[in-house]
């Protein structure tokens, strides 16, 4: 599966995360497996609210891929560095960095033998991208998230 295009959309910087995330999101993400080519869709919600000094970020909504639909959720943390923030997973394991400050964060992450290559882009005060390409022996997929006020 190739590599998804970068989208040429103007992006709106973000100095504070926290104060840009904070409330509650919904989201649209769809799937797609490059193996037996299978796509999918979550819709749900995401909340971001305060925690210490950063965030909780708790998704809920339904997925459906291939042959299986049923619930789903995730709670990731946003939380600061000395140099700007991170996003954790809900055990405090780092998961990617967050700079906002152009608008646009471009991340990587190793996920045992499988690799996240991914892009967080504001596109406006009410609507934000997170985009994954997956690749690696266990996965070979791409992932957007849409979230929108």
């Amino acid at each position: 599966m190739p590599e998804p295009a970068p989208d040429p959309v103007d992006t709106l910087p973000v100095e504070d995360p926290v104060s840009f995330l904070a409330g509650t999101w919904q989201v649209d993400r769809d799937l797609h497996e490059a193996e037996g080519d299978r796509s999918g869709r979550f819709v749900g919600s995401a909340e971001f609210v305060p925690d210490g000094d950063g965030l909780r970020w708790t998704e809920t909504g339904d997925t459906r891929l291939g042959d299986y639909a049923g619930s789903a959720s995730r709670v990731l943390l946003v939380r600061p560095t000395a140099d700007g923030w991170e996003v954790r997973f809900e055990d405090e394991r780092f998961f990617h960095p967050l700079d906002l400050r152009d608008g646009r964060s471009r991340v990587d992450h190793p996920c045992g033998e499988d690799h996240y290559r991914g892009e967080l882009r504001v596109e406006s005060p009410e609507r934000f991208v997170v985009a994954w390409r997956v690749h690696g022996p266990r996965k070979d997929q791409t992932i957007v998230s849409r979230y929108t006020r």
